[in-house]
């Protein structure tokens, strides 16, 4: 991590382990007695600007990119800085504004798959009742 500066950064896609992809500014940081890579992600339609920071190990792949690349990734990726669970602190109304949100994507996913039946579906005499 010595190539990166250490006070204007450069802009990049961070891939880390666990399939999470981060995207903004990154630059090399010290804290607790080791490198870290810091990451300013940018302001997106659903969360602000935050800062995050991630050790060596944590990462897979590093990409520079333009300002313009790393602004529309982490639009697309609209990361949540803070998941924080906490079964005291949701409400009934908010739990129900969720299971409506996940009712509607969950809706949304099954106009896209596909209308017809397969054709292995029609084929009833083929299926054998289980013995017991």
């Amino acid at each position: 991590m010595n190539e990166l500066p250490n006070d204007e950064g450069q802009w990049a896609i961070v891939e880390l382990m666990g399939h999470k992809v981060v995207a903004g500014r990154v630059c090399k940081s010290e804290m607790m007695g080791g490198p870290l890579l810091r990451v300013d992600v940018p302001a997106t339609s659903a969360y602000p600007e935050y800062t995050q920071f991630y050790g060596t190990a944590a990462i897979y792949a590093l990409t520079f990119v333009s300002e313009e690349v790393a602004r529309r990734t982490a639009e697309h990726q609209q990361v949540n800085p803070v998941s924080v669970y906490v079964p005291e602190l949701v409400t009934i109304e908010k739990f129900k504004e969720a299971q409506e949100r996940w009712e509607e994507k969950i809706s949304q996913l099954r106009k896209q798959l596909p209308q017809e039946t397969p054709s292995w579906a029609d084929d009833e005499e083929d299926i054998e009742e289980p013995p017991f």
